[in-house]
């Protein structure tokens, strides 16, 4: 039997492990069981490393489980509908399409998953789909339900959607992995992700954002509106009134971590915990 009378289940997937975190409505989060990825940042090693995780945790008695994946192994873009798109299959094969253009592989062997909109632009995501199997087994193993499996970017976007800036940038961070979405007049407008080579400095934030306005045009009065709203659990997350001309704000997720290695998986875990 569990240490953790658990109520819910988070499993966090990072670039170097993945951590399976307990949760109660009478308790503090704990870890329940944690491996490493082998090699670091493959998607094979993740999946391979999720097939070892669910034995080394006992059946918790939990309901469900909810993941949250690292951005370097999803892919998440903005979706530009055609005109006169009608029906949810003319959107999925405009995701499919754009995943194609973007790159430069079908989407079959991922999963595709989007806010659908005929109207406007949309955020699609894509999980490889051995990998959601991968979270689907561990489900079976703990014996639970799985209720969600999301990048960060939109386990974050979901988090602080009242408060992303209608002109101007959000800004994810965990671990080594940051996400940008650009967003223009109330509507996204652009959107990727970077692998960081470690820890980076303000300064090296700093010409990253001003790369990114460079990136976006807009005019003087678009460029007068525009924010930054940065949130995440990392520690290079900056905490400025101001950066590169802009408003900026911070919205820090997963303060407390609980007691263990691997905490940007944690971090991850943590994030899917939306009470």
């Amino acid at each position: 039997m569990s240490r953790f009378p658990a109520d819910k289940l988070f499993l966090g997937c990072a670039d170097d492990g993945a951590v399976l975190l307990a949760a109660s409505a009478t308790s503090a989060p704990g870890v329940l069981a944690s491996v490493r990825v082998d090699p670091a940042g493959s998607a094979i090693g993740l999946c391979e490393a999720l097939h070892d995780l669910s034995p080394l945790s006992s059946r918790a008695g939990a309901r469900a489980l909810s993941v949250t994946i690292d951005d370097g192994f999803t892919r998440n873009f903005v979706v530009h509908p055609p005109g006169g798109a009608r029906g949810l299959r003319e959107l999925r094969a405009s995701a499919a399409a754009r995943f194609a253009a973007l790159y430069g592989e079908s989407a079959e062997s991922w999963l595709l998953a989007a806010d659908w909109q005929a109207a406007r632009p949309f955020v699609a995501s894509a999980v490889p789909r051995s990998l959601y199997a991968a979270c689907e087994q561990v489900a079976r193993q703990l014996g639970c339900r799985l209720d969600s499996v999301s990048p960060a970017m939109i386990r974050v976007w979901n988090r602080v959607y009242a408060s992303i800036p209608g002109d101007g940038w959000l800004v994810v961070g965990f671990g080594r992995t940051l996400s940008l979405l650009h967003t223009a007049a109330g509507q996204v407008a652009g959107l990727r992700s970077l692998r960081l080579g470690g820890a980076p400095e303000p300064a090296e934030l700093e010409a990253l954002l001003e790369q990114e306005r460079l990136r976006a045009s807009a005019d003087a009065a678009t460029r007068a509106r525009q924010s930054l709203l940065w949130a995440g659990a990392a520690d290079w997350l900056p905490a400025t009134a101001t950066m590169v001309g802009l408003a900026s704000r911070t919205i820090r997720l997963s303060e407390a971590l609980p007691p263990g290695d691997l905490p940007g998986a944690r971090q991850l875990a943590l994030a899917g915990d939306r009470q």
